[in-house]
């Protein structure tokens, strides 16, 4: 009996020295989670003041002591350098255990990292399994990336239907960019049913929380009325939001509305001010735009130097209208000299982008030989290209080589159609020409061949007028 004894109280001893350990780690773990409960928020507070080095000296012995949160917002710091030396090793090992602990938040800069090939090797496979890892447990940064990544095919088969469920799934969530693309989605209609007032909405819900593009397009949807009744007043206020933030484009818009008077009072300096701005960062239409100023004498000292200047760098941007400008310049020899080689060379840029006065011009360097040897075949297809576009002048031109059988097949009908349709043009000049010679091409007609015509003139009228 004194055996069992003994045996009974060193076991009653393991039982009691292990349930004593117990309590002390539980009790450990439980004044570490106090802790953390009253440090976290105040480390919070210290990221949202940008107090960094405060901010770290609050999280770094939370996340020593194993809070998930703290680690990740360690991580955060040293990913940044913000309140401590920057060091990228040092933000993956926090992000790591706190990702490990299945923090969502993690899992994402985790995979914003091999996205990027930060700290880490750069893996588009890892990173797409930690983002969605991590929007599976809803976080709607991981969510509108695996939308951007869907919609563009990074990795994954492009499916365009994919991208909208998780931006959708994001912008619910209030992730601004998220719902910005959403609604660029429902506003292009492209895979989805076109839906200006849902654009709209989002649109909105991502210009409230100061997003640039959306402000934007706020102000375009405002400024032509769609899904929404048209409202200058709107459009100028949500341009000047997004301007305000340096977006180019609508840095342009503002200053054109100004310019015009359109939601504001018309204002030279101010409209030149803004279109500067968006020049400035390289916005093609911007820059155009300061050359026509600077060629004109509008708000500058009339400039043909500095116009060529501005004109140049747009059209070295592929915008046809400053490619056209510079082929006038130039076949005019306005503050150059005369180049019709340089000339010939800016209209056919244009041309081939479908500009209908560039289009026209090289019609009539084919035919004339100006810039280029003489070919009036080319000429004619230029021409029609012009025409077809309801340019009065090319369909004269068109009219004219039908009649002539000039670099196309004679033909009196399909002459009298294009003269026909020429003479309804507003510029009394080619108006009469028109007329003049579709009455001399018909005088070679039959009646019945006149009526022909006249009847495809209608049609032709209906496709190809002005």
């Amino acid at each position: 009996m004194k055996n069992v004894a003994k045996v009974f109280v060193v076991s009653c001893g393991l039982v009691f020295s292990a349930s004593a350990l117990a309590t002390s780690e539980d009790s450990a773990q439980y004044f570490h989670n106090k802790v953390a409960e009253q440090q976290i928020p105040l480390g919070e507070i210290a990221l949202k003041n940008k107090d960094y080095a405060k901010a770290y000296e609050i999280f770094k012995p939370v996340a020593e002591n194993g809070n998930k949160i703290a680690e990740y917002q360690l991580g955060y710091l040293y990913q940044n350098g913000f309140g401590v030396e920057k060091n990228i090793e040092q933000a993956v090992n926090w992000y790591t255990r706190a990702y490990e602990q299945g923090l969502p938040d993690a899992g994402y800069a985790l995979g914003a990292l091999h996205y990027y090939g930060v700290g880490v090797q750069q893996s588009l496979p890892d990173a797409i399994t930690l983002y969605t890892k991590a929007a599976e447990a809803n976080n709607p940064l991981a969510e509108y990336m695996l939308g951007t990544l869907n919609s563009n095919g990074f990795g994954v088969n492009k499916d365009l239907s994919a991208a909208a469920s998780w931006y959708e799934k994001a912008a619910m969530q209030g992730e601004g960019q998220a719902q910005y693309n959403l609604g660029l989605t429902y506003y292009s209609g492209q895979n989805i049913t076109q839906d200006y007032a849902k654009a709209l909405t989002l649109f909105n819900a991502a210009a409230q929380q100061g997003l640039a593009k959306a402000q934007f397009m706020l102000g375009l949807m405002y400024s032509v009325g769609q899904g929404i009744p048209m409202d200058k007043n709107q459009a100028f206020y949500w341009y000047t939001q997004s301007a305000q933030q340096g977006l180019a484009v609508a840095q342009y818009n503002l200053g054109i509305m100004y310019y015009n008077g359109q939601g504001t009072a018309v204002n030279l300096n101010q409209a030149i001010t803004w279109v500067n701005k968006a020049a400035a960062q390289g916005l093609s239409r911007a820059q155009y735009f300061i050359g026509y100023l600077t060629y004109n004498g509008i708000g500058f000292t009339k400039d043909a130097q500095q116009s060529l200047n501005w004109y140049t760098k747009s059209a070295q941007q592929g915008l046809a209208d400053a490619q056209f400008a510079l082929g006038f310049i130039y076949h005019n020899g306005m503050g150059v000299q005369k180049d019709d080689k340089q000339a010939f060379a800016w209209y056919s840029a244009a041309a081939k982008q479908g500009f209908a006065n560039a289009e026209y011009m090289m019609g009539l360097f084919y035919q004339q030989g100006a810039g280029v040897i003489a070919d009036p075949r080319t000429a004619a297809v230029w021409y029609s290209k012009a025409a077809e576009q309801g340019m009065d002048n090319a369909q004269l031109m068109l009219g004219s080589m039908y009649a002539q059988g000039q670099g196309i097949q004679a033909d009196n009908k399909m002459a009298y159609v294009w003269l026909n349709l020429a003479s309804t043009s507003s510029n009394s000049q080619i108006r009469d020409a028109a007329l003049k010679m579709r009455d001399a091409v018909a005088k070679n007609m039959t009646p019945q061949d006149v009526n022909v015509a006249t009847q495809m003139s209608q049609t032709y009228y209906s496709k190809y007028a002005k």
